[in-house]
């Protein structure tokens, strides 16, 4: 008991100078100019543009002249998920078809979005912006993405990974059995299409001295009841990305590599995580205004909102 309570204070005292280290060391200021010059004409792929934190990057991306490739993800939604997952309710051809048939309807209604986000951004600034429905469960067909970047917009400068399949569930307390089908989709849209992207966009970054963006999740760090299936692949995501940027290092690489830890965000567009006041909620534009500072600046991690990610982080330690 003693030896926990130490390790206890330790980790405390730890973390508040992380915390006083983060605030002295305050995010170096990228002026408006330095954000053009940066960002200008260079192509970036942006993954899930349609909504939330993706779709206000593509526009402050449009802001400062990015040429854009817009990615939407086509197949299962998170309630459909939820449905197939949780209540196992489409188990007869009807029900299947009907399932089909949603997933249509909502890959169509999600690129009707891309496309209204896609006229946004050529009216903010962008010389160019390509606009694609993805399902990023076929892994092997990853490449196509960058093929379309390289072969439409000229090149690969920046390549964002903000793509997810949202996977809810209690594996042992539910009762309920397993759909492992859903979870290796959830494995191949959040972990193994990111691997398969950025290997395949790597000799295109090296060319142009490029930079990756991760969007990870605070579930890469600290877990959490009923989110267990998510919670791995976020936790695979941290072990492949980081593992890489180390690689990249040692080859001394010119592409760079952030990895993001993003906390629960206030972006509209899907059920939250965590139940979580108000003001430990993050902003989706403030967010995505991070996101592309990191972008010039290339630190290794980025996270937002801290407040959130410290607390569940110290929360989740002290049990």
């Amino acid at each position: 008991i003693v030896r926990t309570m130490e390790s206890k204070v330790v980790f405390v005292l730890i973390l508040a100078l992380s915390v006083g280290l983060y605030w002295k060391l305050s995010p170096v200021s990228v002026s408006d100019s330095q954000y053009k010059s940066a960002l200008k004409d260079k192509v970036v792929l942006l993954c899930h543009a349609s909504s939330g934190v993706g779709e206000q990057l593509a526009y402050e991306l449009a802001r400062h002249g990015a040429k854009l490739l817009l990615v939407t993800r086509t197949g299962r939604s998170e309630s459909l998920s939820n449905k197939l997952t949780l209540h196992h309710s489409y188990t007869d051809s009807d029900k299947a078809n009907e399932s089909a048939v949603a997933q249509l309807q909502i890959s169509a209604q999600t690129f009707t979005l891309l496309q209204a986000v896609r006229d946004q951004a050529l009216k903010l600034g962008s010389p160019q912006v390509e606009i694609l429905s993805f399902d990023f469960g076929e892994v092997k067909s990853g490449h196509t993405l960058v093929d379309r970047a390289v072969e439409s917009l000229g090149g690969l400068d920046f390549l964002i990974l903000n793509q997810e399949e949202i996977a809810r569930g209690y594996l042992v307390k539910g009762g309920r059995p397993i759909d492992h089908n859903f979870v290796q989709r959830t494995f191949s849209v959040n972990l193994l299409s990111s691997i398969e992207i950025s290997l395949k966009a790597m000799p295109h970054l090296e060319k142009s001295k490029g930079h990756i963006f991760v969007a990870s999740s605070a579930l890469g760090e600290v877990p959490k009841s009923g989110l267990s299936v998510l919670s791995a692949t976020k936790h695979a995501l941290n072990g492949f990305f980081y593992s890489l940027q180390q690689e990249l290092k040692e080859k001394k690489s010119a592409v760079t590599l952030t990895v993001g830890a993003l906390g629960e965000i206030a972006a509209g567009d899907r059920m939250p995580l965590f139940t979580l006041p108000d003001w430990m909620v993050g902003d989706k534009e403030e967010c995505a205004a991070g996101i592309l500072h990191s972008l010039v600046t290339r630190p290794t991690t980025f996270t937002y909102p801290s407040l959130h990610l410290n607390a569940a982080r110290l929360a989740w330690f002290l049990g």
